[in-house]
């Protein structure tokens, strides 16, 4: 009878068309998109209906974790082994970095189904993990903040980070998940940034972002201009798990990390208010894959409440500079000292 009713679930009975049938409709469950190796979840599924008020069952599917359907629910509102359930799917992530589709659908008899995805990325942050191409080694000078690596470089007499800051004392993860932290970097308002570095590392001004560019060949950058053809001499080839996060573009050229910064584009977030918790529940992410900003420590003279900014584009060779509002633009964040 199982498999009676999961072959129903999957095939609708293909010797009927389905448009014919009443549908069932509504389904949802919640997911987070990202999680950390061995995460455990319960999904529960929500919202499916019968349309005559009827019994609806529930299996799942996870790619590729779950080699097949586990049917959770029946149309009784039983498990197979015959115990009350609502649906829910008790389930741990693999270690195995990557994108895994979760993958719910609601079946009864004579209806066509409902079905609801979600795909979710196991990430874990640290040298070589989701983030590899890098062309950091283990034996690169670093500093180690709260549990974290930060490789550096020296360049025009300053050391800088080679990673985007992932502290999350203040700033938010990508996509409001605190394991993208150490992944992407986090996003911070410009006056989160001011403080945001270490003991003993600062928020780099437009000087300092001018001098690094000429020091690794540059030529005319006038301050607060775009300084030209230097993005291929910033961006470095990294992969996310095991997907290239830059496209060759021939206005761009060959990437090179001739800077040695290892810049890829993690876009930017509109942040949103703040909390009194000091969270960003509405904070809107963009340009992921597309754009690199790095807040600068100069505010824009003559203009109350924003400040200057650095940005890439995946597909422009040159170094770009923006206004953002210090309260509600957050940017990426790359502390630099007094090279020792």
């Amino acid at each position: 009878m199982i498999a009676a009713l999961l072959l129903t679930a999957v095939s609708c009975k293909e010797d009927k068309d389905t448009a014919d049938l009443p549908s069932l409709s509504g389904l949802v469950f919640s997911c987070p998109s990202f999680v950390a190796p061995g995460t455990e979840v319960t999904l529960t599924p929500k919202g499916f209906e019968h349309p005559e008020g009827k019994g609806v069952g529930i299996y799942w599917k996870v790619t590729p974790s779950m080699a097949k359907a586990d049917t959770t629910m029946l149309e009784n509102g039983l498990t197979p082994e015959g115990k009350e359930t609502d649906g829910s799917l008790e389930f741990q992530f693999s270690d195995t970095l990557g994108k895994y589709q979760v993958m719910c659908y609601a079946f009864a008899e004579g209806h066509s189904g409902d079905a609801y995805q979600k795909t979710v990325m196991v990430v874990e942050g640290g040298l070589d993990k989701s983030i590899t191409m890098t062309d950091i080694k283990e034996t690169d000078p670093k500093v180690t903040v709260d549990g974290v690596d930060y490789y550096y470089q020296e360049i025009a007499g300053l050391d800088w980070f080679r990673r985007n800051l992932a502290s999350e004392a203040s700033g938010v993860g990508y996509q409001g998940y605190d394991v993208t932290s150490d992944v992407f970097g986090r996003y911070y308002s410009y006056e989160e940034a001011l403080t945001a570095c270490p003991e003993g590392w600062r928020l780099p001004s437009e000087e300092d972002w001018l001098s690094m560019c000429a020091a690794i060949g540059a030529s005319g950058a006038d301050k607060y201009g775009t300084v030209k053809n230097v993005a291929s001499m910033l961006f470095v080839d990294a992969c996310f798990n095991d997907e290239p996060m830059l496209e060759y573009w021939p206005q761009v050229g060959e990437v090179t990390n001739r800077s040695g910064l290892c810049v890829f584009p993690v876009g930017y977030s509109n942040l949103g208010d703040r909390s009194s918790e000091g969270e960003y529940p509405y904070a809107a992410f963009g340009g992921m894959y597309e754009y690199a900003a790095f807040w600068t420590a100069d505010k824009v003279a003559g203009e109350e409440g924003m400040a200057y900014y650095r940005y890439l584009v995946s597909d422009q060779p040159d170094f770009f500079v923006g206004k953002g509002d210090v309260k509600s633009f957050g940017a990426s964040v790359r502390c630099v000292r007094d090279a020792e």
